[in-house]
């Protein structure tokens, strides 16, 4: 397991990406890697030529000059809403992207198929796909689990992939985890700790579980991609530069996981809140339909129990 800073930065430089354009091999050392700490940095998986595709299709939708499509959502930075910037400088993120002509390239990027059923097998659904963008003067994400919004199982079937369109720092917001989280098993209670955005909880015990002692930051270049499970405790810093910080992310699921009825748990709370937002946004979905509607198969054959 990874116990410093300096240790991640050391095994993150000898994991470069050596292979051609369709595959890389996770080694025995990089599973257990990922086993032991709960996250797997890939350097240079995702080419330039795609990272600047991205980027322009994303400015192209914050400015209008592009359809979005009815599936795809903005979200903006309440924090920077009314200061007169032009829309990059606002919008937060792009949510549900994988029905974009393209970013559906990112969450069908053979590379990244390749690491994907690695680790969770051959049929892969890809069930919840984002462009984040972090403008200057933008929040921290704070200490959260995936496995907290998700009503699928087993957790050991699902992965996020993340991969940097920007150079990522400490200062403009990079990733942080606490490795060997993901090991306790245990979706700990979330909540709204006091950020203006929606649905952005955290755990609530953050001092204990996710103190400045257990977490490492993770410096990123562009092109690089980690994954992670869905149970270890990670999130974001602030953008105190004035830079941006674009990053692609996606998580996917091995396609034979089920669903779950996570009601009365403590992911009571997402469960409510996420279902009263589609209310407001005009459609009565339960939140395991929710999730079903906007995900989609990527790898392999579609499983009759999504």
């Amino acid at each position: 397991m990874i116990t410093s800073a300096h240790e991640h930065q050391h095994y993150q430089r000898n994991c470069r990406c050596s292979t051609g354009i369709s595959g890389y091999n996770v080694s025995p050392e990089q599973f257990k890697f990922y086993n032991d700490n709960g996250f797997l940095v890939i350097k240079g998986l995702i080419d330039f030529e795609s990272l600047y595709a991205y980027k322009k299709q994303f400015v192209a939708i914050c400015n209008g000059t592009v359809e979005r499509g009815q599936l795809l959502t903005v979200v903006r930075e309440p924090s920077l809403l009314g200061k007169g910037l032009k829309p990059e400088d606002y919008v937060n993120k792009l949510h549900d992207i994988c029905y974009d002509d393209v970013f559906a390239r990112y969450v069908e990027d053979p590379r990244l198929l390749h690491v994907l059923s690695q680790f969770v097998g051959d049929e892969i659904t890809a069930v919840n796909s984002m462009l984040i963008n972090k403008p200057p003067g933008s929040e921290r994400h704070p200490p959260h689990q995936d496995l907290y919004y998700f009503p699928f199982r087993p957790a050991d079937k699902i992965i996020a992939s993340w991969t940097a369109i920007d150079d990522v720092t400490v200062e403009n917001g990079s990733l942080f985890v606490v490795p060997g989280s993901h090991r306790a098993n245990t979706v700990y209670p979330h909540g709204n700790i006091g950020a203006q955005k929606k649905l952005y909880h955290g755990i609530l015990n953050e001092d204990t579980l996710a103190s400045p002692d257990k977490v490492v930051h993770l410096v990123m270049a562009p092109g690089d991609t980690v994954f992670f499970h869905p149970l270890i405790i990670h999130g974001s810093g602030p953008n105190v530069t004035q830079n941006y910080r674009k990053s692609m992310t996606c998580h996917f699921m091995n396609s034979n996981c089920q669903y779950i009825d996570v009601r009365g748990t403590v992911q009571d709370l997402i469960v409510k809140e996420i279902e009263e937002e589609g209310k407001r946004r005009g459609f009565e979905v339960s939140f395991e339909d929710q999730w079903r509607y906007k995900s989609k198969q990527v790898k392999g054959q579609v499983k009759s129990n999504l």
